[in-house]
């Protein structure tokens, strides 16, 4: 009798920690919608970027493939579980994904959710404001709780910070963060260049422990690494390339002006040819700049070879 009892609690318990890691109070593309915010301003300058459309597809697929949802034949996204996440922005995804003819690639998928951004950044920010993150005051969306966003990003710092093997659900939202080039919002350019060596390690998801199955570590790279596929990336000269990169950089540090730019990404300055050289030397513009070493480096997990 004791036996089956204590059989039961452990039945129940187990259960109750299935259910919380399979619906956790962020999932990853809110999470990632949240990086996006200052905490001062509440601005949002990624918020209706095309960048920022296609991170949230790929944050959509990985909390699918992480609730097993989805799984992948290497590039391929399959049906896994059909139930229902309960979870308003995941469930339309996988209820398009579930109920195609035909088995599509990852980009293809990616693509295909990015369409339906708007309707899926309405539904993000809605899902925010009921969990008392965000609030509506006059059409206009604003901070609620500084306190969780900033436990939230203190969460992500503390895992680059740290030499101990990462909780594979912020390794994947570090990964998504620094592809997307969001990790500006979290960590100062210096506390970027003197941890690179983790984030690099934590973005390639070199670190994982034993509890996570090398499946769901290769699906989860793979959607990542489909984020910079021609199909995704287009075919840009290095000038364009550049300009999205100059783009970018001052949505991310709030720079209004060119004048204030550093000088790898000002026009007109000899590290500004400098920087041009080395994204056509790469094919990408996906690079950091040292200014310590004063050289260039590919961003974690980069691969020149899949830039056009």
């Amino acid at each position: 009798m004791n036996r089956y009892k204590y059989s039961t609690i452990f039945d129940i318990f187990d259960l109750l920690f299935i259910l919380i890691s399979m619906n956790p109070f962020l999932t990853i593309p809110e999470e990632l919608y949240l990086i996006t915010v200052d905490e001062k301003t509440g601005r949002k300058p990624f918020l209706k970027s095309r960048k920022f459309d296609l991170l949230l597809a790929a944050a959509i697929l990985m909390e699918l493939a992480l609730q097993r949802r989805i799984d992948t034949d290497i590039d391929v996204v399959l049906p896994d579980l059909p139930d229902p996440t309960g979870h308003p922005l995941l469930d339309p995804a996988l209820e398009l994904i579930h109920n195609s003819p035909h088995q599509r690639q990852i980009t293809w998928w990616l693509l295909r959710l990015a369409e339906n951004a708007g309707t899926s950044r309405e539904t993000l920010v809605n899902g925010l404001i009921r969990k008392g993150l965000l609030k509506m005051v006059k059409n206009r969306v604003l901070m609620e709780s500084n306190a969780a966003i900033r436990e939230m990003k203190n969460r992500i710092r503390e895992t680059i910070f740290s030499n101990e093997i990462p909780d594979f659900r912020n390794m994947v939202i570090i990964s998504v963060a620094w592809y997307g080039g969001l990790l500006n919002f979290i960590l100062t350019e210096e506390e970027i260049h003197s941890h690179l060596a983790r984030i690099d390690q934590l973005a390639k998801m070199d670190m994982i422990g034993q509890a996570v199955s090398r499946s769901k570590h290769s699906m989860t790279l793979s959607i990542l690494l489909s984020l910079r596929t021609k199909e995704i990336l287009g075919i840009k000269t290095p000038e364009e390339k550049l300009d999205e990169l100059v783009e970018e950089m001052k949505a991310l540090t709030r720079i209004s002006s060119d004048e204030e730019l550093p000088d790898w990404l000002r026009k007109g300055t000899a590290q500004y040819r400098k920087t041009l050289d080395y994204i056509r030397e790469t094919g990408t513009n996906e690079i950091v700049f040292n200014r310590n070493t004063g050289t260039y480096e590919l961003k974690a997990g980069a691969d020149q070879r899949r830039f056009f």
